[in-house]
């Protein structure tokens, strides 16, 4: 918008007619100024997008938009971030251009082929807003997000002697909705929010989990997981095997789970490999070594879920096979549970409503433990796991703290870990597998 300059005084020797005359030409020409100025030029194609630069419109994008913006359903989410979200921040003051790699703006605009703000007004005019094509914009959410969408699952549940031997969650589906995702991005973009939830069109499954059962189980209430990244072929082995033990276990309410009962034996006619167990003498090799990790991914489903533990032993020393606990949460010792058959076991109690169903799974080099029942509505809260007073030995402490709040009462318990340091480096073998021996007549 052009400045308005004062206008000079009118000579008195000009006939008052002429006067006014001069004057509305002066006014007019001053509004035609003034519209000009602030009239938008029609918006171009992003090929066609000159590069314009203008500090304050360029400062109140960047004081406005949000570092990143996470579009989230009630399962799961993904985040929008640099460099696909950001304001305008580098302009090359020399050739007028900007460097497409480091603007973020830019690569927003190109991606949902709209223009930037200044495309479509002189560079010296001050912008307020951002230009959108919705239609586009609905588009790229689609390509961006378009694992939200499915088709809902069916449950499938075979129970046998007491246990699962097919076993299927029923999930929803999800629609995306193009348009009001697009309208909901925009608003919360301009808002400056940093979450929004976006508009999903629900379908529901045809059978759920409660309609093939009478005894409770309906939906998940509990997760546990462990990261085994940097395990050896045996001890990965060895935690699958060990988890098919534990597929499809189903817990009466208020029956206490025992890790042992349901290990059986453990050697090679089981599918088990020699590897490392940590033992009072050191890390020594035998049949089943990375078994703890099975156990360790079982009381975390228990600790988080809210069930009462009651019986849990952590490892003599750190390993870094526990130390990861979720993607979103720092690495800490604490949240181990140890097992050696029959002398140490780890144990909790299913006090839900109903039956308790165990599902395990390995995903990648993570092993995920499944709790299925009826929910009772507790609250569960975590505070930890602490690591303190490590030092340069190995040794190390830690806390983590666990309140349920359930029926109007709170119950708190604080498991405390100590680490001694480690009698030999921490390392993995590859053991050969034992010899084959005929058998005799």
């Amino acid at each position: 918008m052009t400045d308005q300059t004062p206008k000079p005084g009118l000579s008195k020797s000009i006939d008052q007619p002429v006067a006014v005359i001069f004057l509305c030409f002066g006014l007019a020409a001053l509004c035609l100024t003034l519209a000009l100025a602030i009239t938008p030029l029609p918006i171009p194609q992003y090929s066609e997008v000159p590069a314009y630069d203008n500090a304050a419109s360029r400062q109140l994008l960047v004081g406005n938009l949000p570092a990143r913006l996470a579009v989230i359903d009630p399962k799961k989410s993904t985040l929008l971030q640099n460099p696909q979200l950001g304001s305008w921040q580098i302009m090359d003051g020399t050739n007028r251009h900007t460097e497409f790699g480091a603007s973020i703006l830019q690569y927003f605009y190109e991606q949902t082929g709209t223009a930037h703000p200044w495309a479509g007004y002189p560079s010296r005019s001050r912008v307020k807003g951002l230009a959108f094509v919705e239609e586009r914009l609905g588009t790229w959410i689609l390509e961006k997000i378009s694992h939200l969408e499915g088709l809902p699952q069916n449950a499938v549940l075979e129970i046998e002697n007491n246990r699962a031997v097919k076993f299927q969650e029923h999930r929803n589906g999800y629609v995306v909705l193009p348009n009001l995702s697009a309208r909901a991005l925009k608003n919360a973009w301009l808002a400056g929010l940093t979450k929004l939830v976006l508009p999903l069109e629900t379908r529901s499954p045809e059978i759920r989990l409660s309609d093939l059962n009478n005894i409770g189980i309906k939906e998940q209430v509990a997760l546990g997981q462990s990261d085994f990244t940097g395990s050896s072929a045996a001890r990965i082995n060895n935690i699958r095997a060990g988890a098919a033990r534990y597929n499809g276990i189903i817990l009466a309410p208020g029956e206490e789970f025992s890790f042992n009962k349901y290990l059986g034996p453990v050697d090679a006619e089981h599918g088990f490999l020699p590897e490392l167990v940590i033992k009072p003498e050191g890390a020594t090799p035998e049949f089943g070594g990375g078994l703890c990790q099975v156990s360790t991914t079982a009381f975390r489903a228990a600790f988080f879920g809210g069930l009462p533990i009651t019986q849990r032993r952590n490892h003599s020393y750190a390993v870094k096979y526990y130390e990861w606990i979720a993607d979103d949460q720092p690495r800490a010792v604490g949240l181990d549970a140890t097992i050696y058959s029959p002398y140490q076991d780890m144990k909790f109690v299913n006090d839900t409503p109903g039956s308790l169903l165990i599902w395990t799974r390995v995903e990648g080099k993570r092993l995920y433990f499944d709790f299925f029942g009826m929910p009772d509505e507790r609250e569960v809260t975590v505070d930890g796991p602490h690591p303190f007073d490590k030092r340069p030995s190995g040794a190390v402490k830690s806390t983590v703290s666990r309140t349920v709040l359930r029926n109007g009462k709170t119950e708190a318990v604080t498991f405390n870990s100590t680490y001694i340091p480690p009698k030999i480096a921490e390392q993995s073998y590859q053991l050969p597998a034992p010899a084959t021996i005929p058998p005799t007549n």
